[in-house]
């Protein structure tokens, strides 16, 4: 046998195989990383356009001018929707307020927020 100095073909091949598998794994953990990142600050943005139009709500209602029940935001580039719908709350003389944020008209929701809000005299 003679002396080798160097690896061989298949050890070459068997070490790209191993090394381009890792790679592989490390790019779908990148990827998945992103998405979900993405999705929480989507989240946290319908967040903050549900926590403005409550208290523009609440504000307007309080202050005796007519309150937005819907409306459009744009934040961060990102056009929300969101629809504030009131209930008897089981607590006489206080109503439930709930707003529920949507990317676009139809999209899922990403934030519901909810308050309960006296109504004695402000009707």
């Amino acid at each position: 046998m003679r002396d080798q100095k160097g690896l061989t073909l298949i050890e070459v091949l068997v070490a790209l195989a191993v090394l381009s598998s890792i790679v592989g794994s490390i790019l779908v953990l990148i990827g998945q990383h992103t998405r979900h990142a993405a999705a929480i600050e989507e989240r946290a943005l319908a967040r903050i356009v549900a926590e403005n139009a409550m208290v523009a709500y609440v504000a307007a209602k309080r202050s005796g001018q007519p309150a937005d029940l819907s409306g459009e935001e744009e934040i961060a580039g990102r056009a929300f929707t969101y629809v504030i719908d009131r209930s008897p709350a089981p607590l006489e003389g206080f109503e439930t307020v709930e707003t529920n944020v949507r990317i676009g008209r139809d999209g899922q929701v990403l934030a519901t927020l909810s308050t309960l809000r006296a109504v004695e005299g402000l009707e």
